[in-house]
């Protein structure tokens, strides 16, 4: 048996099997897959029950406390690099009853973001419920894994909200699991799926080649009998 699957073998159909491991590994690894495949959560069950990590949350962020960190990125060669680049900031937002999570969010929708901000702002001194939207689809993850040096601006920033230490741990306790938490998520989604399309397609390829090589060398072995 095992050296009629070793004929059946052929440098295209392990190759093409090694390539979508690889491809889906490394969209593990950077893409919060599998969990944006997942059922989502939308933000009201994370205002009403916290947020956890490694949850899919997708639909409209209503509330924002305002940036604390930003995100930049730049091009490394060998004895120098480009200018750094900002691509996007990290807000603050409430999640549970009276938990802090945050989110990231790409310079496209900073200027929406600020809005939120201000209208939440207004909302909590007595004023009308925030009316702009930020659209979302992504995953919680945690903060210490993201991005270098995030989790401490978090809580800088709690503290300079008033949060003493230990109420933040009970904050972090009771609404993520004593983790700090930050919804990430992929700047194009529709690309994400199709990439992750194209991965099972080719996955599937090659075990369809495999299992056909398989039963042809079956059928070879019975005939020679």
């Amino acid at each position: 048996m095992i050296g009629r699957l070793l004929r059946s073998l052929s440098g295209f159909t392990v190759g093409l099997f090694v390539f979508g491991c690889i491809f889906l590994g490394a969209m593990i690894k950077v893409g919060n897959i599998p969990q944006i495949l997942m059922p989502s959560k939308d933000y009201d069950y994370v205002m009403e029950n916290g947020l956890k990590n490694g949850q899919h949350i997708k639909g409209e962020i209503f509330y924002s406390l305002g940036s604390f960190a930003s995100e930049e990125s730049y091009t490394q060669y060998e004895n120098s690099r480009t200018a750094s680049k900002t691509t996007g900031y990290y807000y603050m937002i409430p999640v549970g009853e009276n938990g802090m999570a945050a989110i990231f969010v790409r310079k496209d929708d900073v200027e929406a973001m600020e809005t939120l901000t201000e209208e939440t702002y207004y909302y909590l001194m007595g004023g009308d419920m925030p009316q702009t939207e930020i659209s979302f689809n992504g995953v919680a993850v945690k903060m210490d894994k993201s991005l270098a040096g995030l989790e401490g601006a978090f809580r800088d920033q709690l503290e300079y909200m008033g949060y003493t230490d230990s109420e933040v741990e009970e904050m972090l306790a009771t609404y993520s699991d004593g983790e700090c938490l930050v919804l990430e998520g992929p700047a194009d989604m529709s690309v994400m799926y199709v990439m992750m399309a194209v991965v099972i397609a080719v996955l599937a390829l090659s075990i369809f080649l495999i299992v056909r090589n398989y039963r042809k060398e079956l059928a070879y072995d019975k005939m020679k009998q």
